[in-house]
């Protein structure tokens, strides 16, 4: 396969995801693959899950680091920001989320701290997150990135009180 997957992500997949591989940031649940896995995880978007024939919308430069319900986040090799992209789409068209891994990890690393703390009172009595947590899941996003991006990574995850 025609992929060389950069040794500097190694850190982050050992220290930063915890052992369940996966994060709850509320209105995601991105799973994770371990480092010596990464290759394989990128079967279904670099390459064609069924004939492995290389996918020709998808970037050379595009890595997927995770996904949640077949949506991925994205490294991009040559500029390391973090994309995000909804399959099912007619083609692969990602969204900047974050200029890079570390900022991602100390936002969903406080996203999900926050999920887990909630706990039950996370939801209301129809299953969707309370307003009141919406609102703190936003401010977090935007204490970490800005007020632009923030309303940018708010809006591509689709986090909104229902």
């Amino acid at each position: 396969m025609d992929l060389i997957i950069p040794s500097a992500l190694k850190p982050f997949f050992s220290t930063e995801i915890p052992d369940s591989r996966q994060l709850d940031i509320g209105f995601a649940l991105f799973e994770f693959p371990r480092f010596e896995d990464l290759i394989d995880f990128q079967m279904g978007y670099r390459w064609h899950g069924i004939t492995q024939a290389r996918e020709l919308t998808w970037d050379d430069n595009w890595l997927v680091l995770a996904s949640s319900y077949g949506d991925p986040l994205i490294y991009h090799l040559k500029d390391e920001h973090i994309l995000f992209a909804r399959h099912g789409a007619c083609g692969w068209k990602p969204n900047l989320l974050f200029t890079d891994l570390a900022q991602m990890s100390r936002c969903f690393n406080a996203l999900a701290a926050l999920i887990s703390d909630a706990g039950d009172a996370l939801f209301d009595d129809d299953d969707n997150i309370q307003p009141n947590y919406v609102e703190l899941i936003k401010a977090k996003i935007v204490n970490h990135v800005g007020l632009e991006q923030g309303n940018q990574i708010v809006e591509q995850l689709e986090i909104m009180a229902y």
